[in-house]
């Protein structure tokens, strides 16, 4: 249990390195902000209770192949996408270049990331 979340969180925080390192400027550019240092100790503590969540949500569901965990993975990233599409009906991002660029640029990330950890989880179940 223990490896599994932790490997969430190790997981998440490197796929968000890659994928920010490779869109950040432009995502940065639409939203018209200035880049700052995040609070790192807020950002671990947060990913790690995505990462719990995530166990708990593949413990609950049963999940027993990669598929599964993909899937159920997938499935919560879609949720998120959804709160994020609120967010963005009620005007969040409305003051960018390019609102549904950034929903997709924010959106991705997690979908992408959710999916790829709760088949790496699966390893671990």
């Amino acid at each position: 249990m223990i490896l599994a979340i932790l490997s969430g969180v190790v997981l998440y925080m490197v796929s968000g390195m890659i994928y920010y390192s490779v869109v950040g400027n432009r995502w940065i550019d639409l939203l018209n902000i200035k880049p700052e240092q995040p609070n790192y100790g807020l950002l671990t503590l947060v990913t790690l209770l995505t990462s719990t969540l995530l166990f708990g949500v593949l413990q609950l569901s049963q999940a027993e192949t990669l598929l599964d965990g993909a899937l159920t993975g997938g499935a919560v990233g879609a949720i998120v996408a959804l709160a994020y599409a609120k967010d963005f009906i009620f005007g969040l991002g409305a003051n960018s270049k390019k609102p549904a660029f950034i929903y997709f640029i924010a959106v991705g990330y997690h979908v992408i990331a959710l999916t790829l950890i709760g088949t790496v989880m699966m390893f671990f179940i």
